[in-house]
């Protein structure tokens, strides 16, 4: 799913015209944004959160020439999906398992 498509069903669900959702969207990654530049933390509850890590600078290598160089350090947004987020996409069906699901070969 793209923005345009992630627009057009916040529109469907909300009932805002397609263009105030997209407003309403762009404001939203512009504040989520903006929190980040301050490295600040975003928490979603039942969603996730967003933070802000630092990276430390470190050596690293040119794979063609295979010259060492030097990775000067740098900010990363890191994700930590909610444990209510990774349930619901880990959830296992109830049941006993087949014959062949037991029989792992090789």
């Amino acid at each position: 799913m793209n923005k345009k498509e992630l627009c057009n069903a916040l529109a469907e669900r909300t009932g805002l015209s397609k263009t105030e959702s997209q407003k309403a969207f762009n404001a939203v990654i512009e504040i989520i944004t903006n929190e980040m530049k301050q490295n600040g933390r975003i928490t979603l509850i039942g969603f996730g959160s967003f933070s802000v890590k630092q990276k430390a600078a470190r050596k690293g290598m040119n794979p063609t020439s295979f010259a060492p160089i030097d990775i000067p350090a740098k900010k990363v947004v890191n994700f930590k999906p909610s444990i209510y987020l990774n349930h619901l996409l880990n959830v296992k069906k109830r049941g006993r398992k087949r014959k062949d699901e037991n029989n792992i070969s090789l």
